[in-house]
């Protein structure tokens, strides 16, 4: 079967000492194979988003965020790893799990060809990459950007933690490991030697399990978003340069400026009701499901200030992120629901008066035109004085 040949790679480098359980190579093949299929959902939901939130052509800063709040997350249901190590993942279901079992979660995970960050034929990361392709063409680097932020914190980690030995693996370039490097004896301390350390203290399977996902989600995770905090915005474009393609600018497509008044993520932000809004609900912010919304899930202010990926808002000492940014909504002018209430008021009590003020508002939409009458308005109502 060809979901079975990224399990081909284990079988192939297995060193099992003698009190290892046997391993049953069926179940193994249909896990892979049920990764694959979950890896799929997973990255369709995200690329989903992602295009929703970020727009067509979203520039590195705002893509970052993203990854940085979904990607790795593991809260939302577009985590990576989800699963591999997510509550309804086989591993965190299983009450025990012995070396070799443990040993392989992280391959599931790291392993650059065929775990959640392999980028060969069977891995997480090819999938996400097709994905992308397909919402956000060849054209547009995203799936360049994304390649460079995933594969960066990918080979770094593989590196530290020597996976493998720790080759020195290049972003883009075809991953090569050595099979014979991955090993699951835990007196060899030239693959995973971290976690090997860990599951020699352990005294029984059941233990094994737990200090391997309390590795995974208290050092491993929390090691790679520093990672991806640490790559350089100059470092990624220069990626995107030598490939021959042009770095995506802030704008109304692919980010927000000073002065746009936005809706932001809140604390109890949920991302299912956010999603069954409708294009028509968000264009009414102060009205229906979009109101309800903000009393304990969204905000909506004008940035006054952009630091990198770092949002401020006027009147407010809190920070928000790109990835927090949801939308861009067109800010009412000043004085308009005064204006609105006292058409209101007008319509009530004098409704004849109301064609004079439509007759009114007409000439000021030519203002070249009616410059003499406007000016007359102007002196009976206080305002400026004709020129």
């Amino acid at each position: 079967m060809k979901h079975l040949r990224g399990y081909e790679k284990f079988k192939e480098s297995r060193k099992i000492s003698e009190n290892l359980n046997p391993v049953n190579e069926e179940i193994l093949g249909k896990l892979f194979g049920g990764l694959k299929e979950l890896f799929g959902q997973i990255w369709d939901q995200a690329v989903a988003g992602m295009k929703k939130q970020l727009g067509k052509n979203p520039e590195p800063e705002k893509i970052k965020g993203y990854l940085d709040q979904n990607i790795l997350d593991p809260n939302k249901p577009t985590f990576i790893f989800k699963a591999v190590v997510g509550k309804d993942s086989p591993f965190f279901k299983a009450p025990t799990a012995n070396d070799q079992s443990c040993l392989e979660l992280i391959g599931k995970i790291l392993d650059p060809v065929s775990g959640g960050l392999g980028s060969g034929p069977e891995g997480g990361l090819q999938q996400l990459y097709d994905d992308l392709l397909k919402n956000f063409g060849k054209k547009t680097p995203t799936v360049d950007i994304v390649k460079y932020y995933l594969e960066t914190i990918r080979n770094r980690a593989i590196k530290d933690y020597k996976y493998a030995k720790g080759p020195d693996l290049k972003v883009g370039k075809p991953p090569v490991i050595n099979p014979k490097d991955i090993n699951f004896i835990l007196t060899d301390l030239t693959h995973l030697p971290d976690l090997k350390k860990i599951l020699t203290t352990a005294k029984d399977d059941k233990i094994k399990r737990q200090v391997t996902l309390d590795w995974v989600n208290k050092t491993f995770l929390v090691r790679l978003d520093k990672y991806l905090s640490e790559i350089k915005n100059e470092d990624v474009d220069k990626y995107i340069e030598s490939i021959g393609k042009e770095v995506p600018e802030a704008g109304p497509e692919g980010g927000y400026k000073v002065g746009d008044t936005v809706v932001y993520k809140r604390e109890k932000f949920d991302e299912a009701k956010w999603g069954a809004l409708t294009d028509d609900d968000k264009k009414k912010p102060e009205e229906g499901k979009m109101k309800e919304l903000q009393v304990n899930e969204i905000g909506i202010k004008k940035i006054s200030k952009i630091e990198g990926d770092k949002i401020s808002f006027e009147g407010a000492e809190f920070t928000k992120t790109m990835g927090d940014i949801l939308m861009k909504v067109e800010a009412k002018a000043e004085g308009q629901d005064d204006l609105v209430n006292t058409l209101k008021d007008v319509k009530t009590k004098n409704p004849e008066a109301i064609k004079k003020i439509d007759n009114i508002a007409k000439m000021y939409q030519e203002p070249d035109k009616n410059k003499d009458k406007i000016a007359e308005i102007d002196k009976l109502i206080g305002g400026e004085e004709a020129k």
